[in-house]
């Protein structure tokens, strides 16, 4: 009888593990590695470039990507970008006015990575705990980076494309970017 119970709790482990496996490897898309990308003249041009701000035309904030998006309804909007490590290698692309705003966020676990949408706010409302967020599907995306791995302290150079569909049903919209981005990861 516990050999049974033995093989049973086996079976349903190992069943868990290759569901596990079998998603990440269906769900996160795979990194593309180009070892010349810090090399474009584009990186050295950030370094001399100012970030756009909301308030004003410029802030002091050296400028780290070209990427912006465009949607169906408004035009470009361009994005800040942030690197982390913690403990997983992880990029923000950010709009907003530091009361509220979103973006995209990237997380990368060895050469495989996902594309998330988050958004927030200072105004929160009593039941906001129950919102589980907006629909959004990614239909299409590229991320190459110039290695495989990075430590905290190291300059990441990357290109990012996406494709994603906001909402469903005749509220739908589709968001499209690209642009190149560079940061310390921090």
């Amino acid at each position: 009888m516990i050999k049974k119970i033995g093989r049973y709790l086996l079976i349903i482990v190992l069943g868990f593990l290759v569901f596990m496996t079998a998603k990440f490897f269906w769900v996160w898309d795979r990194v593309e590695i180009d070892h010349s990308l810090s090399q474009k003249p584009l990186f050295k041009e950030f370094d001399q470039q100012k970030q756009a701000n909301l308030l004003s035309s410029e802030s002091e904030d050296i400028k780290t990507n070209t990427f912006k998006m465009e949607s169906d309804s408004i035009g470009f909007e361009y994005y800040r970008c942030y690197i982390s490590k913690d403990p997983i290698l992880n990029g923000r692309f950010s709009a907003g006015d530091g009361f509220s705003g979103g973006g995209f966020q990237i997380d990368i676990v060895q050469n495989r990575y996902k594309i998330s949408t988050y958004s927030y706010t200072d105004n929160i409302k009593p039941l906001d705990f129950l919102y589980t967020g907006e629909y959004y599907k990614v239909l299409d995306s590229k991320l190459i980076l110039d290695k495989e791995g990075y430590s905290t302290g190291d300059s990441i150079f990357g290109y990012i494309e996406l494709r994603i569909q906001r909402g469903y049903g005749p509220q739908k919209y589709i968001q499209e970017g690209k642009g190149y981005f560079k940061g310390k990861v921090n």
